[in-house]
């Protein structure tokens, strides 16, 4: 009787944890599936607007430790924006000084730069905009005595130097 029992106990135990397991995998798995969507329709741009969503760009690397970040948004009056700078040392942080006036890299002519906490010599820039949305945005950066752009990175859902006004949100998330 007591081996009964016993097997029964394991029974159901095993049949609570893998109704348990099962549940649990399922929820994952659309939690899983619900964000990769949402990551794919980003990178795609089918969604009405880039608006509201973080768009990275390629990280900058050079040979000596990067100082300053530089941002430039052609013709676009991008005003309102934030942006998020990733590097080794300090990881992902939000950049809460933003200037538009001085500076090194005079030469670049970019619209803002912000300082990068170093030491690091690789930087990744990813930027949030809210007001004006550009695909005409070339990021630059200075290490030691050198100031270069990176090149244009487009966002691949506009055409070339498209300026889209972003749409009011009253309910901000």
């Amino acid at each position: 009787m007591r081996q009964w029992k016993a097997g029964l106990v394991t029974a159901v135990m095993a049949g609570v944890v893998g109704f348990g397991c099962g549940v649990g995998l399922e929820e994952e798995e659309e939690a899983t599936s619900g964000a990769t969507a949402h990551y794919v329709e980003q990178l795609s741009g089918s969604g009405p607007n880039q608006c509201g969503k973080r768009i990275c760009f390629d990280p900058i690397v050079r040979d000596k430790n990067i100082t300053h970040i530089f941002l430039d948004f052609g013709n676009c009056p991008v005003k309102d924006f934030r942006v998020f700078l990733t590097t080794e040392h300090f990881g992902t942080v939000e950049v809460d000084k933003i200037k538009s006036k001085g500076g090194p890299c005079k030469e670049l002519d970019a619209d803002y730069h912000f300082e990068v906490p170093g030491p690091d010599k690789k930087a990744k820039v990813c930027i949030v905009f809210k007001d004006y949305v550009t695909d005409d945005v070339r990021i630059g950066a200075k290490s030691a005595d050198e100031c270069r752009y990176e090149g244009t990175n487009g966002l691949q859902s506009f055409k070339k130097d498209d300026c889209r006004k972003c749409p009011k949100n009253d309910h901000p998330k």
